[in-house]
């Protein structure tokens, strides 16, 4: 008997439950005409708008834009933001290319074989130490002070891990006070093309590695790297480096939770609302075109976003929302990185992040979630893609996607952070003949199913936003022990 009760009131307990959720789907549903809910992906990716590309009045048109569509509907400005805007100074950094430096004989040139991390003029003639493979060095006991300190890498290191190492190296050896580091790359390694292509074109700078320490990496035959090992003496001279400041600015809303304990936890919906801007016109399509609209990527996130905050200002949850747009996302995830180091509201109170970024689709029954089966929400996430007749995968790269978008700074301080993205089945040429391309246009987009993806994100948004307990990483996952910090969790 004792069976057959609890047997029973789990039944209504689910019964209940999908009628909530059907019930929270009609109204999602009602709320806004089909035509009403993507008028802002129509504008967004408008040939007005230029593509949005960074530190254009375009840009600015897009944020005012969106700006006004979240006081319009309610969504109140975050504590701490100028109105609806986070301003911060995006520093751009142009290399310099021909300049020249030494290591003993062994002679360098940037855009050449050497390539500089942080684009600084760099003035050095100063003892050189060899330190061995990188791996070791943050282990070791070094005197490294006012020192050019080596390290190499093997030929098989993946570009991230290599970013990220050399990272980590630059500011162990700034508090130190070495005097550089120079990362040895052998000859015909994997990540060099790659690493050429980024860091001989004008960047970025990363707000979340800011420190002036140069950093160049050098590609040696295997004859020079050994030499290398016994050199005793640096020698650079790069001069010529020009770098501007850009005022630019993420927007952002709350709508506060109707809980009295969940209010004080929030969901985050994020997208970014920047895009490539303009370039050379060329045919593409049969259309001679030089604007990237950026249609799927990402005015369809934005759009969502904007979308999520106009049900959320008239249907608050229990748990409060965040509603963040993100600037310079194409310029190396800019604004997100920036906001996760200057939070509006503290991380340890935002207990999950829907991220939206898009490349394209080919499948229109499905939603993509990158980092499918890596937080403890997924049920929550399918229940409400499956109301709208859609059904989840995951990231068709097999997780490169997760540390391509918005939602990587913040998971990496512990949020649990996937990235809700159109349907990818594969990720082949049927995606790539859209993603950054000037055919990206609303045009070309079958917005029924546009329409359906947007009401999935709310729904699964208000799922998560009303669950009695807040997600958290999976059991095992590589973030789980990011979030048992950030949390304060055993």
């Amino acid at each position: 008997m004792k069976y057959l009760l609890s047997t029973c009131f789990a039944l209504v307990a689910a019964t209940a439950g999908l009628f909530a959720q059907n019930t929270t789907a009609n109204h999602i549903r009602a709320f806004a005409t089909a035509d009403s809910l993507v008028a802002p992906l129509w504008y967004l990716a408008s040939d007005a708008l230029r593509g949005r590309g960074y530190n254009t009045p375009e840009l600015d048109t897009a944020a005012a834009y969106i700006a006004a569509c979240f006081k319009k509907a309610g969504v109140k400005p975050v504590a701490g933001a100028n109105g609806y805007y986070q301003p911060f100074n995006g520093v751009t950094q142009t290399p310099v290319a021909g300049a020249h430096a030494a290591i003993d004989t062994i002679t360098l040139t940037t855009g050449e074989n050497a390539l500089q991390l942080n684009y600084t003029d760099v003035h050095l003639d100063v003892p050189f130490l060899y330190a061995g493979e990188a791996a070791v060095l943050s282990r070791a006991t070094l005197a490294v002070k006012g020192k050019a300190v080596a390290v190499t890498f093997g030929n098989d290191v993946p570009l991230q891990k290599l970013i990220t190492d050399l990272y980590t190296l630059q500011e162990q050896l700034a508090e130190k006070e070495a005097a550089a580091l120079v990362a040895i790359l052998p000859a015909g390694n994997t990540a060099w093309p790659r690493l050429k292509s980024q860091a001989t074109r004008q960047h970025v700078q990363n707000p979340l590695h800011t420190s002036q320490l140069p950093v160049l990496l050098v590609q040696l035959p295997a004859e020079s790297a050994k030499q290398a090992e016994t050199a005793t003496r640096f020698r650079a001279s790069i001069t010529g480096t020009v770098v501007k400041t850009a005022r630019i600015k993420n927007v952002l809303g709350v709508v506060e939770g109707t809980d009295p304990l969940l209010k004080n936890e929030y969901i985050m919906l994020s997208s970014h609302y920047d895009h490539l801007g303009t370039g050379k016109p060329q045919m593409e399509e049969g259309k001679l075109d030089s604007i990237y609209n950026g249609a799927r990527d990402n005015a369809t996130g934005t759009t969502a976003v904007i979308a999520a905050a106009r049900y959320f200002a008239k249907h608050p949850p229990k748990r409060s929302v965040i509603f963040a747009t993100y600037t310079a996302e194409e310029q190396g995830l800019i604004g997100s990185r920036y906001y996760s180091i200057h939070p509006l509201v503290p991380l340890k109170s935002t207990v999950y992040n829907l991220n939206i970024d898009n490349a394209s689709y080919n499948d229109t029954s499905l939603i993509t979630l990158v980092a499918l089966g890596r937080t403890t929400a997924d049920s929550l996430i399918s229940q409400g893609v499956a109301a709208y007749g859609l059904r989840l995968g995951n990231d068709p790269t097999g997780g490169r996607l997760f540390t391509g978008s918005d939602n990587y700074p913040l998971a990496m301080q512990g949020v649990p952070a996937p990235t809700f993205s159109l349907g990818m089945k594969t990720f082949d040429s049927t995606i790539t003949n859209r993603y950054h391309r000037l055919s990206d246009e609303p045009g070309n987009m079958h917005m029924a199913y546009v329409c359906r993806f947007i009401r999935a994100y709310i729904l699964a948004a208000s799922n998560i936003a009303n669950a009695p307990q807040a997600p958290r990483w999976a059991n095992g996952d590589p973030l789980e022990g990011a979030w048992k910090a950030l949390y304060k969790r055993e």
